[in-house]
Parts: structure tokens; sequence; C-alpha cells
């Protein structure tokens, strides 16, 4: 059994002296870090106090937010135009107000909004199945589904067998299935390119599910390096994948952790 990594709550000297380090960089998965799971990925809030926070922190170091949402989800979600919005696991970057795909990511859009409507033909008479089509890539979610692996099965076998699907990368996540263009793109890429192009001597990220995996080991690799100073965040639940224990540093109990970490740096900073 993997064990947990230690609680970064009772090691907060750990993560400070991480962002000492300047200019930093706090990089923030959304669903399952920021905010808890949700049936309805279109319900899904973050609390007053962790935006408060993100927007405090915004104003000494390079906020990035990063998640398989599309950009424009990412910054309803969120609300600030302070922070860098990195969607769709790398492929979508919203940044001083500029909003763009990756070229390299754009040429399938049409082949996944293909995929995503015949999604909704296929699954229209499944209750609890979600068909999110973000351009670049596609998520269909069964959180809600009775039976979740009669539904991932099907999801499953509908991505396998569908034309315009053969080639293109297919994972899972927490009760997802996700569908990614085949290019070397992913939530690592993003955060070593911003760590290159704003010139960060460190860098923490927090996520919990298994493509934020991607960011915690191009944190490892640049730490390991002496690019940086580093640090990677799991934060817990009930279905937390063995991939993110391994490859964080440090974990947080759950979503209200995040937040309790998030005001504490924030009034970390407002005592300097």
């Amino acid at each position: 059994m993997v064990s947990i990594p230690p609680d970064l709550l009772d090691n907060r000297e750990a993560i400070s002296r991480v962002l000492q380090e300047q200019p930093a960089g706090l990089f923030l998965d959304i669903d399952g870090t920021l905010a808890p799971l949700h049936p309805d990925p279109t319900a899904v809030t973050i609390t007053a106090a962790v935006r408060q926070a993100i927007a405090s922190l915004s104003e000494r170091m390079e906020v990035v937010v990063l998640s398989g949402r599309a950009t424009a989800d990412s910054r309803r979600i969120v609300g600030s135009d302070a922070v860098t919005y990195v969607g769709n696991h790398g492929s979508e970057w919203l940044r001083d107000g500029q909003e763009s795909v990756l070229a390299v990511a754009r040429e399938f859009v049409p082949r996944m909004h293909q995929i995503a409507s015949d999604a909704l033909v296929r699954f229209v008479d499944w209750p609890g199945i979600y068909v999110e089509d973000k351009g670049p890539s596609i998520s269909i979610h069964y959180r809600t589904v009775a039976d979740r692996p009669a539904a991932a099965a099907a999801i499953g076998r509908f991505i396998d067998e569908h034309p315009a699907a053969v080639g293109l990368r297919h994972s899972d996540g927490k009760l997802v299935k996700e569908v990614r263009p085949p290019i070397d793109i992913n939530k690592g890429t993003a955060v070593a390119t911003v760590v290159e192009e704003r010139g960060l001597r460190a860098a923490a990220m927090l996520g919990d599910d298994t493509t934020d995996v991607d960011a915690f080991r191009a944190v490892a690799r640049m730490r390991d390096a002496g690019r940086i100073q580093g640090l990677s965040i799991g934060v817990l639940s009930a279905g937390t994948p063995d991939e993110v224990l391994e490859a964080a540093d440090y974990s947080l109990a759950d979503t209200n952790a995040v937040e309790r970490l998030l005001v504490w740096l924030a009034d970390l900073g407002g005592q300097g």
C-alpha cells in the first residue's frame, strides 16, 4: 500500500521556505483541489476565502491555474484577471488578457467536436453521464451514474470504437474519461513553460488527480537539476490515485485544508 506523504499543514515552513525564493510560482488545479469534486462540473465554485487568497497571492508571485477545463471556464470559477489560466491540460492558455490554443492542438478540435457530438447522442438515455466538449479535448463524466463500472465500460467502448478517436490519447481520471490530442503537451510542460518564460526560481504545485502527476514530475525534475526550489502537494480524497501519493512531496487532507493553506500564505505575505 502506498503511504500518504506528510501533511503540509504540519510542515508549513516547507512551502514558505520554497516560496520565499523570488520570483516564485504557485500552480493550482481546480477540481478536487481548489473546490470539492461535484456531481455537476458546471456547478463547481470556490469559496470567497480561496478567491481572496488567490487575489492576494497574485500580487507577489506568479499564480497559475492549471486545469483540464477550458480556460474560460476556469476564469469563470476563479474570477481573477491577475492569474494565468492553462486549460485542456496545457493546450489552451489565457494570460495577460490573451486567449490562445497551441497550434499543435488546434488541428484536433474538429475531431473532438465530432466525438463529443456523437457521445451526446449515444448516452442521451443514460442518466448521469455528462459530456464536456472543451475544444482541444473531451471529458465524459459519470460521477452520478448509478452503475459506475457499467458506465465506465460503455464510455470506454464508445471511445475505442469511434473512428475519429483513432490515434488520440485516452485517459482515466476520478470518474471521468478523457480524450486528448496525441501530443506531448500536459500540465508538466505547462509548468516548465511558465518557469522558463517568467524566470521563476521556485514553484509549488497543488493537485489531486493523475493529470497533475505530470506537473509534480516536472517540478521534481527542475528541482533535481538545480533549476528551482520546488514542492508538490497532493490533495487527498476517497479516490486519490496511488500515482499522486507517489509523486507528491506533501499532502493536504482535503479542499478545506487547501483553503487554510492559501489563507495562511496570503496572511504571511501581509505580515511582511
